[in-house]
């Protein structure tokens, strides 16, 4: 019996289906479209359906983060997915502000700026900053008026850097070439005076600084890439109540300035080891960080209490720096004392030692995640006010002297991290209060110089490189 022309069944999909030929029977159907008003009520109950979903995905995501926090629920591998989800708003807003942060090559510059010029004489620098293109330039300059000796520009081409990376602690020739490199990773690098590239090298991963010997090498603070990779790993270990502890290992290397070439490296781990210093690995608060070379000052000349070719090195975290001597792979002399998280370490005489002395731990006062905390006391027993000082260590009798301490003090001059001085003829000190981007010069009248390099970023300037002060007359 054939089906009436107006009858209409609905398939499971919601569309229309209607009657085929009575011929066939009620076993075919044939599609048809449906009409409007259905397909928008269709659509409005699958979006509330997913709304629905949605919400109750929600509700057990939150679930979980709450009693995950709480630490009162295990979901074993999806722990970890779990919580990288629970932070991801936290990591996409830290992208999105460092997107939108200048480079950390730029320092904010304080609103009352007041700078300081006293200089009555010359003081050439030569620093490294980032340039308006994105690339890095390298100035001789003089602080006393600012005037322009040369400009290196690094060609982008050969040395490719990204924004927060830093050409560091640049070494001036006597071609008027220049050398420098990126910290912290690679490459060495020599310009000539018109900034063409001279050679890189690539071997080693260079930090803090680079210095000429009296022989006119290159001795360097650098880190072994590991074998077969471009990366860090961990060189050293020791074991401590059966358990292995892996540490970051330094070295020093020597460097061929005509060429790069690498003439030699040596583990400051091996160092310690073989002189019998493998204690004062223990002595550091940063476990994977022990030793935390920082300088490297060649003896340019013998004197009574080094010899030429004598290499004094920082430790930062070793609170220390080690008078070496490369010909016959021995410790001469351990420098302690005053000294906390120091840089910078030269020598000043044939008796003298000037040392950066930080004056700050490796965590900049800040307790260690995890540690209990206790109330503060209503009896205080008071310590001093610490400010970044000039130390010197004199060898005849191994006390150590504070130079311009009140300046120090006055100008409340601290880094944390990095920082430098030198010593100019007339008597007067050079500062590079490296964190907040400050150059100072302080003598026996006081404060000779204080300033920023200032920016094309307003309200910014550059964050110094390891300023090298230069004795050049043009």
């Amino acid at each position: 019996m054939p089906c009436p022309d107006d009858t209409r069944w609905s398939s499971l999909s919601g569309e229309a289906l209607w009657p085929s030929p009575w011929w066939l029977g009620r076993r075919g159907f044939e599609l048809a479209p449906q009409p409007p008003h259905l397909r928008n009520v269709n659509r409005l109950l699958l979006f509330l359906a997913q709304c629905v979903m949605a919400l109750a995905m929600l509700s057990v995501f939150g679930w979980a983060v709450k009693h995950r926090t709480q630490g009162d629920l295990d979901l074993g591998r999806w722990n970890g997915p779990l919580e990288w989800l629970a932070g991801f708003p936290d990591l996409f807003q830290a992208s999105v502000e460092e997107v939108q942060a200048l480079p950390q090559t730029f320092v904010p510059t304080p609103e009352a700026w007041s700078p300081v010029h006293a200089l009555e004489e010359d003081v050439w620098a030569l620093s490294a900053y980032s340039n308006a293109q994105g690339g890095r330039d390298i100035d001789l300059w003089n602080l006393r008026d600012g005037a322009l000796d040369h400009r290196w520009t690094v060609p982008s081409k050969d040395i490719p850097t990204q924004p927060h990376w830093r050409v560091h602690h640049p070494l001036l020739l006597e071609d008027r070439s220049v050398v420098s490199f990126v910290t912290n990773r690679s490459p060495l690098f020599r310009l000539d005076s018109a900034s063409n590239a001279v050679w890189r090298q690539d071997s080693l991963s260079f930090h803090h600084a680079i210095n000429l010997d009296a022989e006119g090498q290159i001795w360097a603070c650098v880190m072994q890439w590991e074998r077969g990779g471009r990366h860090i790993a961990y060189r050293g270990r020791y074991v401590m109540d059966g358990k292995t502890v892996h540490f970051l290992d330094n070295s020093i290397a020597q460097i061929d300035p005509d060429n790069g070439h690498i003439r030699s490296v040596t583990s400051c781990a091996a160092i310690l080891r073989d002189n019998g210093l493998e204690h004062l690995i223990l002595r550091s608060g940063d476990p994977q960080d022990p030793m935390h070379l920082n300088d490297i000052e060649p003896a340019l000349y013998s004197g009574p209490f080094f010899e030429k070719g004598d290499l004094f090195l920082s430790f930062r975290n070793l609170q220390a720096v080690l008078q070496y001597r490369p010909s016959t792979g021995k410790v001469v002399r351990v420098v302690q004392g005053p000294l906390a998280a120091q840089h910078d370490v030269d020598i000043l005489g044939d008796s003298t030692l000037a040392i950066f002395n930080n004056a700050t731990q490796e965590n900049v006062g800040k307790h260690p995640a995890g540690s209990y905390a206790y109330p503060v006391s209503k009896d205080q027993e008071e310590l001093k006010h610490w400010h970044a000082e000039l130390a010197l260590y004199h060898f005849d009798d191994g006390h150590f002297e504070s130079v311009y301490p009140e300046l120090m003090r006055e100008g409340e001059i601290m880094t944390f991290s990095e920082g430098l001085q030198e010593f100019l003829p007339n008597g007067s000190v050079f500062v590079e209060e490296q964190n907040s981007g400050v150059l100072w010069v302080l003598g026996e009248e006081g404060i000779l110089y204080k300033d920023v390099m200032a920016s094309h970023h307003e309200g910014h300037h550059h964050l110094p490189n390891w300023t090298r002060i230069i004795p050049y007359t043009p």
